[in-house]
């Protein structure tokens, strides 16, 4: 046997045993992952709903391009650190540290659970969303609209805004930092999956992301089912975002505006399908459900993270109302639910944990 062929089998050895050993830790993901598939697919079958999975393809191809990317950009860094410190062969060292970080702290099973769980999740959440209109059409916007009016003491929120940020290159930026909201997002979720250690807090955030996901972005998108400011007009006659979405498209002209494009393809998916569209959802913001939950797995690593991401998390919710995607008490609704996503997912975690210390407590030799 080659030293290649040596190499490579203790490789996918150590690979088997891993995923062997991370089952149990994973098994609450795996507990998700059948259950809200299951619903979903019971759902759309039971309102024949068309499910295109347009929005399920694209986390599928997003989220290896993510994964791609950070690779490299972490192996081209770590092959300059390592030239520069006087390695006589770079290359070969490089490829034994690779080997190294590829097979330490259990990666390759946390890697192939997240995988094989958060991947049917996303798919299930974002196949369910497309159909959210047939199963309960849009109903709760003007609703949101008067109790916004009723947050701003008469005014909507946005028009408290406006004098704050209603200039176009403010608009636009805030637009960029709303959009950056996919990098923040997935680089949270493969920081935790791929590269995080396989610790409880770990196995904290997988869980509490998968819940909120189906939970928020399903269930109480369901129930409250609603589109957002932007389409008000185009759902009731009258419209007090209009001057709003008016400035808006006012920007777009000269600062290309990607909320704008996006809205307008959105809505022209929901138009032509009458009905199933490819995620229109108001409440509760997933944005900020979900850049809260980032915050929080941040603030338990380090200081200076959680404070960036608490930045971020309120630029989204301020975003989300500037931007007219969101009524300010669906950015309300995102904030008080991150936390309480955390808390069950700590409990169901908390619980795991002490399961497990019972098991090998139980198979300790007695004396």
């Amino acid at each position: 046997m080659t030293t290649f062929s040596y190499g490579l089998s203790s490789f996918f050895s150590a690979c088997a045993a891993s995923i062997r050993r991370t089952f149990a830790i994973h098994l609450p993901l795996y507990v998700c992952a059948v259950l809200f598939t299951a619903i979903t697919i019971a759902i759309t079958a039971a309102y024949r709903a068309p499910v295109t999975l347009e929005a399920s393809i694209f986390f599928l191809t997003a989220v290896p391009n993510f994964f791609a990317v950070g690779l490299f950009v972490v192996a081209v860094v770590q092959y300059f650190r390592l030239a520069r410190k006087g390695s006589r062969s770079p290359l070969k060292d490089f490829a034994a540290w690779l080997y190294r970080v590829a097979v330490s702290d259990d990666r390759p099973g946390n890697v192939f659970h997240t995988l094989v769980t958060i991947t049917p999740l996303m798919v299930s959440f974002s196949a369910l969303k497309e159909v959210i209109p047939l199963i309960r059409p849009f109903a709760w916007d003007e609703t949101f609209m008067h109790w916004d009016r009723a947050l701003g003491f008469g005014r909507l929120p946005w028009q408290w805004l406006q004098p704050l940020l209603g200039y176009p290159p403010v608009t636009w930026a805030v637009d960029v930092a709303y959009d950056a909201w996919f990098v923040v997002i997935f680089g949270g979720l493969i920081w935790q999956a791929f590269f995080a250690r396989g610790s409880v807090l770990r196995m904290h955030f997988l869980l509490a992301f998968s819940l909120s996901w189906f939970l928020a972005g399903n269930v109480l998108a369901v129930i409250f089912s609603s589109a957002g400011p932007c389409y008000y007009g185009l759902l009731y006659g009258t419209d007090p975002y209009a001057a709003q979405m008016a400035y808006l498209h006012a920007v777009g002209q000269n600062w290309p505006l990607g909320s704008l494009e996006l809205q307008d393809l959105l809505w022209q998916s929901y138009a032509q399908t009458k009905g199933a569209n490819i995620g229109i959802s108001a409440m509760p913001s997933m944005h900020v459900v979900s850049t809260a939950l980032i915050a929080l797995i941040c603030w338990r690593t380090n200081k200076w993270l959680g404070m960036a991401l608490t930045a971020y998390t309120a630029i989204v919710v301020i975003g989300s109302v500037h931007l007219a995607w969101h009524y300010a008490v669906d950015g309300i609704a995102g904030i008080a639910l991150a936390p309480f996503f955390w808390q069950i997912a700590g409990l169901i975690v908390r619980a795991q944990e002490r399961l497990e210390l019972s098991r090998r407590a139980a198979v300790l030799p007695a004396g």
